[in-house]
């Protein structure tokens, strides 16, 4: 018998957001009653959780521009 791989789908949203002249992908989705996030392609950056997508997307700016000043 065959194994079945699980994936998770996920339905959210991409936001372009520029830090530094560089343009970087963010995808948000909704968890319930919280919002989660993360950065594409940037697997250093932790994802990020909270009660809305603001506070998401700005805690991912800030985790962004950390990672590049250090």
């Amino acid at each position: 018998m065959a194994e079945l791989k699980k994936r998770a789908v996920r339905k959210g949203r991409i936001y372009q957001v520029r830090v530094a002249d560089v343009e970087y992908r963010t995808f948000i989705w909704e968890d319930g009653t919280w919002f989660s996030g993360r950065v594409e392609d940037n697997p250093q950056i932790q994802p990020c959780r909270a009660r809305t997508a603001i506070a998401v997307r700005e805690q991912l700016l800030a985790a962004l521009s950390a990672s590049l000043a250090s």
